[in-house]
């Protein structure tokens, strides 16, 4: 049996939370995580976790002081499954385990290393369903910060390490990302610059001509659907400045129709491309 130990860690002052709400926040966890390692693993979307589910599991252990906290593993039993895993090196599957957390919560992965880019570009044809899947175990895993505006963080504690390594740190505001949006179907021309893309997963980020920071966008329907001349265009203007200096005005831009995923305040979070302009 191959485990990954990890941790949730609740800012708690007292050492104490609303135990209805916590349970509901340990149930997100295990199921998020439970069903994005089945996917990189076994290149599948699982249905509902049960007993009887094997193969990935995640199993409570002795909890800590400090803030709240409460350790658990994700055991690997089947063995074809302990092999990918052992090829693919637990770096890169946790790697690939936060970046799917955060593009769940429409934030994008910095740095994302050439190993856990193809691990995802293995998984295109699953993605989708994924994070349809994994949308009520996110709101579940944020129950204790939408109630209680406590911060959650989960983390991997690797033998050896002096202090275990944050995956993913849950908000009241990163909450709101996927309970509060709604999309606003109006539609715009913007001139970007695309300077990251995950052509697989549709996701990635652009500069807005004019704008001083850089936005995240994807597309405003499923991958499979989206004309391939479309992509092809994106794809192309990532290469095409990939040697040019953006912040100094070096670059080339297309222009792409695009909708807008936006939060109560207005703040938007996210721009869903439909189209492009000539």
């Amino acid at each position: 049996m191959k485990k990954l130990e990890l941790d949730i860690v609740v800012d708690s002052k007292d050492y104490e939370i609303d135990m209805q709400y916590g349970l509901e926040t340990l149930k997100g966890t295990s199921d998020a995580v439970s069903l994005i390692a089945e996917a990189i693993l076994e290149d599948k979307v699982g249905g509902r976790r049960t007993h009887k589910s094997n193969g990935v599991r995640t199993k409570l252990k002795q909890s800590f002081k400090g803030s709240f906290g409460q350790r658990f593993a994700l055991e690997i039993t089947k063995p074809e499954l302990k092999l990918k895993l052992k090829k693919m090196g637990d770096s890169v599957f946790l790697e690939a385990l936060s970046c799917l957390l955060m593009e769940g919560l429409y934030f994008d992965y910095d740095d994302l290393s050439a190993e856990a880019h193809d691990v995802l570009e293995e998984m295109d044809y699953i993605s989708n369903d994924l994070y349809k899947r994994i949308n009520s175990a996110l709101i579940n895993m944020h129950q204790l910060s939408r109630k209680y505006n406590q911060n959650v963080t989960l983390r991997h504690r690797k033998y050896g390490a002096p202090f275990p390594q944050p995956l993913i740190k849950l908000t009241s505001d990163t909450c709101s990302n996927i309970t509060d949006t709604e999309i606003d179907v109006t539609q715009q021309t913007l001139e970007v610059i695309i300077v990251r893309y995950h052509s697989k997963t549709g996701n990635g980020r652009f500069h807005i001509k004019g704008v001083e920071e850089f936005s995240s966008f994807g597309f405003g329907t499923t991958l499979i659907s989206v004309q391939k001349e479309l992509r092809k265009k994106i794809s192309k203007n990532l290469h095409d400045n990939n040697t040019k200096d953006i912040g100094d005005g070096d670059g080339e831009y297309i222009k792409l129709v695009v909708k807008t995923l936006k939060l109560p305040t207005g703040k938007i979070v996210k721009y869903l491309v439909v189209g492009i302009e000539e």
